[in-house]
C-alpha cells in the first residue's frame, strides 16, 4: 500500500509539473507573440525566440501535452493577435515541437536542425498557398511592384533614365518567379540556422540536454551533389533551358540549391583549413561573412567546394607529412 501511494503521489506531481510548466510556457509565448506582432523594432528579437517555449516544453514532455500546448497557443494567438497571428503561431509551434521531440530522443543536433528546417519550409509553402488562394496575395506580385518602384525611384534620384529596360526588368521578375521554390528552401534553412543559434544557448541554460553540433570543419556533404551538378550542366548544354518551360523551372531551382550546397562545402573546407593551419578562429568567420556581399569571393568558395568534393582535398592534406 505505501508503495502504491508513493507511485500515485509521483504521478500526481508529474501531472502538476506538466500543467504548471505548460501554463508558464504559454505565458512566455503570449508575451513573445505580442512583441512580434505589435512592437515594430523589437519584433525581430521576438520572432527569433517565438519557438523557444515549444522547444523547451516538447524536449521534456511527450507528444500529448506538447500538442495541447500548441492548441492553447493557437487559441491565444487568435485572441491576442487576430487571424494574422495564427499562421505565425502554427509555424513556430510545429517547428518547436518537432525539434523538441528529436532533442528528447537525444538525436544529433544536425538532425534536429534538418527536421526543424523541413517543418519550417512546409509552413512557408502552406502560408504562400493560403495567401495566393484565399487572400489573393502573391509574393511575386508584391516583389514585382516593389522592384519596379525601386527602379523608378533610383532613376528619379539620379536624374536619368532607368538603368534597365522594361524587358530586362520583366526577365528578372520572371527568373525570381521560377526560382521561388528554391528561395523558400533557402529561406527556411537560413532562418532555422539563425533561430537555432540563438535558442540553443538559452535551452542549455534552462537545463535541456542537447548534443553538441559536429564542428563545421568536419561537415562533409555527399559527393553525389557534384555529380548532380555536372549532369544538370551537361543537360543545359544539350537542351537549352527556355524561360516559361518546365525544364527551365526545374533547372534554375535545382542548380540554385546545388550551388548553395557547393558553397556550404567550400565554407566547411575553409574552416577545416583554418583549423589545420591554426589560424585565428575569427578568420573563417570573417571570410564567410564577406563572401555574402562579395560575389567573386562567393564564386571562389564554391569552386573550393567543387574541388574538395571532387578531389578530396582534406584527405590529401591530412596525408601530407
Amino acid at each position: 500500500m505505501p508503495s502504491y501511494a508513493a507511485n500515485e503521489r509521483s504521478v500526481g506531481v508529474r501531472k502538476t509539473n506538466v500543467i504548471t510548466e505548460g501554463a508558464m510556457m504559454l505565458a512566455i509565448f503570449t508575451v513573445l507573440l505580442m512583441i512580434s506582432v505589435y512592437v515594430p523594432i523589437v519584433s525581430i528579437a521576438g520572432a527569433l525566440f517565438l519557438l523557444l517555449p515549444f522547444l523547451v516544453y516538447s524536449s521534456k514532455y511527450p507528444a500529448g501535452p506538447s500538442i495541447g500546448l500548441l492548441a492553447a497557443a493557437l487559441l491565444i494567438s487568435f485572441i491576442a493577435g487576430g487571424l494574422v497571428a495564427v499562421p505565425l503561431a502554427l509555424m513556430y509551434g510545429t517547428t518547436g515541437l518537432v525539434m523538441g521531440a528529436f532533442i528528447r530522443k537525444q538525436s544529433d543536433s544536425w538532425i534536429v536542425y534538418m527536421a526543424g528546417s523541413l517543418v519550417f519550409l512546409v509552413n512557408i509553402v502552406l502560408d504562400y498557398i493560403i495567401g495566393v488562394t484565399l487572400l489573393d496575395i502573391s509574393f511575386l506580385d508584391v516583389f514585382a511592384e516593389a522592384f519596379k518602384q525601386s527602379m523608378a525611384d533610383t532613376s528619379e534620384m539620379l536624374g536619368q533614365e532607368a538603368p534597365y529596360t522594361e524587358s530586362e526588368v520583366n526577365a528578372v521578375i520572371q527568373y525570381i518567379g521560377a526560382l521561388l521554390p528554391a528561395i523558400f528552401v533557402l529561406t527556411a534553412f537560413v532562418a532555422m540556422l539563425l533561430i537555432t543559434a540563438v535558442n540553443y544557448p538559452v535551452i542549455k541554460r534552462l537545463g535541456v540536454k542537447v548534443k553538441p553540433f559536429t564542428p563545421v570543419r568536419n561537415v562533409r556533404l555527399p559527393r553525389a551533389i557534384l555529380w548532380y551538378y555536372l549532369i544538370f550542366m551537361v543537360g543545359a548544354l544539350i537542351v537549352q533551358p527556355e524561360a516559361g518551360t518546365a525544364w527551365y523551372d526545374m533547372y534554375v531551382n535545382v542548380m540554385f540549391i546545388l550551388q548553395a550546397c557547393l558553397y556550404i562545402q567550400g565554407i566547411t573546407f575553409i574552416f577545416f583549413l583554418a583549423h589545420s593551419k591554426k589560424w585565428p578562429k575569427a578568420i573563417p568567420v570573417i571570410i564567410t561573412v564577406l563572401s555574402i556581399p562579395i560575389f567573386p569571393l562567393l564564386y571562389l568558395i564554391r569552386l573550393l567546394g567543387i574541388i574538395d568534393l571532387g578531389f578530396d582535398l582534406r584527405q590529401r592534406m591530412q596525408k601530407k607529412p
